[in-house]
């Protein structure tokens, strides 16, 4: 019992004293789940609705001072169920490719609140109730974002993120139809961030 009791106060002392270094000079590897959810009831042309769907990804952070820093980003959402009168009539699936800064908020604490902003490489597949498949096209948007990190250890962060992305709507190959990749995307997940200037 006193070893247990010894061995959690340690461990809340190396909790409570391990302060954020900041991420100044430091790359992060990123990754997240969670869910995609179009804004757009109609994501497709002609259809009623489209589920909210699970999304995932990752991605590198790096940081460029105290307070700025630059991500590189990707999430996949596999299966979006489209409706149309109440009834199935296929599945969508979008990627979406981003580039963006982050403003960091009191980054030397355990919680990081930020800001972010960038542009949106976006592009997917849809699968009809006869399977068959058409891609979606490459379109080009942007998006903002508000989320926090909590560092548990100057090398682990846990972070929440909901992010908003917009862009024109994108043909559909091979079809008269457009899709619209409004969506709104919230995750969690974790950073583990590198030494800084480990690579010099």
């Amino acid at each position: 019992m006193r070893v247990i009791s010894f061995t959690l106060v340690l461990l809340l002392l190396l909790f409570s004293n391990a302060l954020a270094e900041g991420i100044q000079g430091r790359i992060g590897l990123n990754g997240k789940v969670g869910f995609l959810m179009p804004i757009q009831d109609d994501f497709i042309t002609g259809v009623d609705e489209t589920n909210t769907g699970l999304a995932a990804g990752g991605g590198v952070i790096y940081g460029l001072s105290q307070h700025l820093a630059a991500e590189f980003d990707i999430m996949h959402a596999p299966n979006l169920n489209v409706q149309a009168a109440g009834a199935k009539v296929g599945e969508a699936s979008l990627t979406d490719i981003s580039l963006g800064l982050q403003y960091r908020f009191t980054p030397d604490s355990h919680l990081v609140p930020y800001l972010g902003a960038g542009v949106d490489l976006i592009k997917g597949k849809f699968t009809n109730g006869a399977d068959r498949k058409y891609g979606l096209e490459w379109t080009t948007g942007g998006h903002v974002s508000v989320g926090v990190d909590y560092f548990a250890t100057p090398g682990i962060a846990l972070t929440a993120e909901l992010k908003g992305v917009f862009a024109p709507t994108g043909n559909i190959k091979s079809t008269p139809q457009e899709y619209n990749p409004n969506s709104l995307v919230g995750t969690v997940g974790i950073r583990l961030l590198l030494p800084e200037h480990i690579f010099d």
